[in-house]
């Protein structure tokens, strides 16, 4: 199992969040962030290791505009034994950490 983290445009989020549940990722905590020239979303989700390169594939031909470098797809480790708390103590997701 892995945890994925993804930053893409904010304007193709719904339709990224739509062809990632297609293949069966169905827990996306989305979060948005706004400067004045520019607006990311964070993804992040737990994925099996053999959807890994499919969901990289999704993040790149519809999380992106097209230009150089404005996405990025980390993939890391994911130990459900390690705690992960939010900033009120509170976990509603195991994405949360």
């Amino acid at each position: 199992m892995k945890r994925i983290v993804v930053y893409v445009n904010t304007m193709r989020v719904h339709w990224l969040v739509e062809a990632l549940q297609a293949i069966g990722i169905n827990e996306i905590m989305v979060n948005e962030y706004f400067k004045q020239y520019s607006q990311a979303s964070r993804f992040q989700f737990l994925c099996e290791d053999c959807l890994v390169e499919r969901a990289r594939e999704l993040v790149h031909q519809i999380g992106t505009s097209g230009t150089a470098a404005d996405h990025y797809f980390g993939v890391f480790d994911y130990d459900p034994t390690i705690p992960s708390l939010l900033p009120l103590g509170q976990q509603v997701s195991p994405l949360e950490g």
